[in-house]
């Protein structure tokens, strides 16, 4: 074989090993059962989305297709921008930043050592096993979860550092399954620092407790988020009206209870923080029920100095807005000595 052959033959190789990894992440993204952008969920929600909105009537397929998409759910300004955002998150940033510092296993195995030095060692014959081991380690990891979230959503509305990365989320003027992946990497990290804390707790307790005890994951998340997506969670990004109300309401975030959180009407400000429950917002005071009759909401988050679904305006101006504070400071400091 000549060089030239040589040459071609390596560039060729190099192409289908490039495509089979280009291949690897858009399967693992949109092909796998448990991804949350997957064929497979978005047809769950789209599934459920139709059946609720032709509950009792029948409509011809025309109506129901404008009703499931609407056009600006599509194609306007916001969409657009939703769809770079899910780019950005799902095969760039993500990548890059690794988003968890902080390590869960970590954590985990300190709380371990600390409840050991505390209580001594743990009582592995006294502890529960089998399938009910299994059950209280879902539902506790699950709890911590939905904590960890409850908590960074919180904290992300009312630290004003932080809200200037979160906003990008919240300039949606639209909400839809996408809508999910618009957030800010500085978003991002923090979110998945404190998930670790929170989970990497949670598993140290566990560990002590129920020594052997192993949730059940499908593809390395827990089983009841798995349920959730498939069942409500695209819709909470949606413009289906799904609420659930009475006590069920305090206990379940609906699709409805998110997009009251979603709402530009400040009524509706700093509300339902929590991801798949509503408890954490009920005991915190911060929950609202929806009605059960559809609320007319628009969305966004008050007026912004650019354009908010540029690049500027969604990944560079929350920089600039975060740093205002220290560069007035640092003038004030400036002319106070002169």
């Amino acid at each position: 074989m000549n060089d030239g052959a040589a040459i071609l033959q390596a560039i060729a190789e190099r192409g289908q090993h490039f495509l089979a990894l280009v291949w690897e992440r858009l399967a693992g993204q949109f092909v796998s059962p448990w991804a949350d952008l997957s064929l497979f969920t978005l047809g769950s929600a789209l599934l459920v989305a139709a059946l609720w909105v032709s509950r009792g009537r029948r409509r011809p397929v025309k109506v129901l297709v404008r009703a499931l998409f609407p056009r600006r759910w599509l194609f306007g300004p916001s969409a657009r921008a939703d769809w770079g955002f899910m780019l950005l998150n799902k095969f760039v940033a993500g990548a890059l930043v690794g988003w968890a510092i902080v390590s869960g296993t970590l954590i985990g195995q300190g709380v371990e050592h600390w409840l050991a030095s505390l209580f001594g060692p743990a009582t592995a014959p006294a502890a529960p096993h089998g399938w009910v081991a299994i059950v209280l380690a879902t539902v506790a990891l699950f709890l911590a979860h939905e904590a960890a979230y409850f908590t960074d959503h919180y904290l992300a509305h009312r630290v004003p550092l932080l809200w200037h990365f979160h906003r990008v989320h919240h300039l949606a003027e639209t909400l839809s399954p996408l809508t999910n992946s618009r957030v800010h990497p500085v978003d991002s990290v923090v979110f998945f620092n404190i998930v670790s804390v929170f989970t990497g707790t949670m598993l140290g307790i566990l560990a002590y407790a129920l020594p052997g005890a192993q949730p059940l994951e499908l593809a390395g998340t827990n089983a009841v988020i798995i349920v959730a997506l498939y069942l409500f969670t695209h819709l909470q990004h949606s413009h289906i009206w799904l609420p659930v109300t009475g006590k069920w309401g305090r206990i379940i975030m609906s699709p409805a209870h998110h997009q009251l959180h979603h709402s530009d009407n400040p009524a509706h400000y700093d509300c339902n923080f929590g991801s798949n429950l509503a408890l954490f917002d009920w005991l915190a005071g911060t929950l609202v029920v929806p009605e059960a009759r559809r609320q007319k909401l628009t969305f966004g988050a008050g007026p912004y100095p650019v354009d908010p679904h540029s690049v500027h305006g969604a990944l560079v101006q929350p920089f600039i807005e975060a740093a205002a504070p220290l560069l007035r400071r640092v003038r004030t400091g400036e002319a106070a000595r002169t």
